[in-house]
């Protein structure tokens, strides 16, 4: 082939892919770069994976690389699938709208695609993909001269990449003590091997044997990583449209570190790992309109990859109310529910924190709606534990409630090779907490996976929430109660007291004319229950009235005689059913 029309140029892409979604597991393994997370295949995998899937190939080669690169800025994951979307952008701008590509052309095109790569990062590094891309692109310009066709010019460039790759640890002392190359750039290396394979053949061999590596990836799963390296705790991701978003570097900069940010005209991905992910989404908010939002957590990766602490894993959704600390210290996995303000999508308690959501909730026309994760976050996911743990059990909001409980059996049925149990919680909140906490401890103290299920089941019936709201206002927008309930309660000026039945749905009872009575009234409940049934654990949760909450956990500490787990304020995607002001004692009969 002495040139390159959108159909060749798009199969030797796919070749290229292709051996790196076949490597990923190898690229997963010496990933301590610049976090050691153990995910940079499976980004670079997903990131081609969407290019794949979202192309519009045509027989223009401009055309159809226009339409990769807009595919890369929309399916981009992390650090070394955010570059690639850019080398890619670069490689678009490099091409032009030209119908095909020759050997010089490509050279230079390669050349852009570099210069655009390195502006994307606010501090690039040496010793990474970038520096890969420079030495293919170096060693293209010098032998495009000497090459008849582009199997010869792969043929040719293949080699200095190669050797590229194995410098890597030369420009990084991170990689050198670990002993390995960067897998950002171990994967690049793959890419251009997997398109020369297709340039040299005419097609991708179905059966050939996976790229040898530059350096040992059979060295043990967890490849030596450190702490340190987590300055921060998300790796957030954030598409929007926002015209001169390089006028933002700066503020982006101050949130955070490892900014890249990728762009085609007003189409923008912005990567970033900070601590505060809702504050990055509302300076691009602010700017522009906002269309996808991501936020892994790094912290939790590490933990996982590094220092896994039993062979269980337990997951549970955002609705799940407890404390970060607790979550943290029993390595739950909690999947974000979704809140939707007009058209922009949040993540519940990650990019949408209580406090920002209290001001959004009394100005927000329409009132927000809530919906389950996407199926392909729940599949991610699963498939991610599936690779650190023995087994997997799932513990959900109320199916009553949320389809989160069964889009979660439905993606969890589909990973094989691992024991995975969905439940259905029945419950919410806080007493969905407790449930879930019981599970955790449980698992801590070397309890099977099947005592672990059979402990859960026999807590669910004990595990109950009654909440003091201020209005049912919020559970009829929420579609929790019919509007003529509401309209009833409203006119008689009653503060219901919030409850689920034995299914997880809710249930209105024992109203009263004021917020202290209905509180009296709970407290009295707990008390009898108490005396029934002595209190395996209970806790107080809110929605932005702490010192209220505090004042009513006293009372509660002195009539069961014991300490709460812990004290709360809600999830957003709580909050939205049951308004400000409400306040709920959830507990765990034994």
């Amino acid at each position: 082939m002495e040139h390159l029309d959108g159909r060749s140029f798009f199969d030797a892409f796919s070749s290229g892919a292709r051996e790196v979604i076949d490597n990923q597991e190898g690229l997963n393994r010496i990933n301590v770069y610049p976090v050691p997370d153990g995910d940079t295949g499976t980004n670079l995998a997903a990131t081609l994976s969407h290019i794949l899937g979202s192309t519009r190939v045509s027989d223009s080669a401009g055309d159809t690389l226009d339409s990769m690169s807009s595919a890369a800025i929309v399916g981009a994951r992390g650090n070394s699938g955010a570059i690639f979307a850019q080398f890619l952008c670069g490689l678009s701008e490099g091409f032009g709208r030209g119908a095909s590509v020759t050997l010089e052309h490509f050279a230079r095109a390669v050349a852009t695609a570099r210069d655009r790569a390195y502006e994307a990062l606010s501090a690039p590094h040496e010793g990474t993909i970038l520096s890969t891309i420079t030495g293919w692109a170096r060693s293209l310009a010098e032998h495009v001269i000497k090459a008849r066709t582009f199997h010869e010019l792969f043929d040719r460039t293949l080699p200095d990449v190669e050797r590229s790759v194995a410098r890597t640890p030369e420009q990084l002392d991170v990689l050198k003590r670990s002993g390995v190359v960067d897998a950002g750039a171990q994967g690049f290396y793959h890419f251009v091997r997997g398109a020369r394979d297709f340039l040299r053949t005419g097609r991708a061999p179905a059966d050939r044997p996976a790229a040898a590596p530059v350096i040992d990836l059979e060295a043990p799963h967890d490849v030596p990583g450190s702490a340190e390296a987590l300055t921060f705790r998300y790796c957030t991701e954030v598409l929007a449209d926002i015209p001169g978003v390089e006028e933002l570097r700066p503020a982006l900069e101050a949130l955070g570190d490892s900014l890249i940010v990728v762009h085609a005209g007003s189409r923008v991905r912005v990567h970033v790992h900070t601590d505060r992910p809702d504050e990055v989404v509302e300076l691009l908010r602010a700017h522009g309109r906002v269309r996808q939002q991501k936020a892994d957590d790094m912290r939790e990766q590490y933990e996982t990859v590094h220092h896994r602490r039993h062979p269980v894993a337990l997951v549970t959704d955002s609705a799940c109310d407890l404390p970060r600390a607790i979550l943290d210290e029993h390595q739950v996995h909690v999947i974000p529910l979704r809140v939707l303000f007009g058209d922009i999508e949040y993540l519940d308690r990650v990019t949408l924190t209580p406090e920002r959501f209290g001001t959004l909730q009394r100005t927000a026309r329409p009132y927000p709606t809530t919906s389950q994760p996407p199926s392909a976050d729940l599949r991610r996911t699963f498939a991610w534990l599936a690779r650190h743990y023995e087994s997997i059990i799932a513990v959900h909001t109320s199916g009553k409630l949320s389809g989160t409980f069964a889009a979660s059996a439905r993606e969890a049925a589909r990973v094989t090779g691992r024991k995975i149990t969905v439940v259905d919680s029945r419950g919410l909140s806080g007493s969905l907490g407790l449930v879930v906490l019981a599970a955790a401890e449980a698992i801590a103290a070397g309890r099977s996976h099947d005592e672990v299920v059979a402990g859960i089941e026999a807590a669910l019936p004990r595990a109950r929430i009654l909440v003091s709201v201020l209005t049912l206002d919020y559970m009829v927008r929420g579609g929790r109660v019919s509007p003529l309930k509401g309209l009833l309660a409203t006119l008689l000026n009653l503060k219901p007291i919030v409850s689920l039945d034995p299914e997880g749905r809710s249930l209105l009872f024992g109203k009263a004319f004021s917020v202290q009575a209905n509180l009296s009234k709970i407290l009295a409940m707990v008390t009898a229950d108490h005396r029934a049934h002595p209190l395996r654990s209970w806790a107080v949760v809110h929605a932005g009235v702490p010192e209220a909450a505090r004042a009513f956990a006293d009372r509660v500490r002195a009539a069961v005689g014991s300490e709460p787990r812990y004290l709360m304020e809600i999830s957003p995607v709580v909050s939205l059913n049951s308004g400000p002001g409400a306040i709920a004692v959830v507990t765990l009969g034994s």
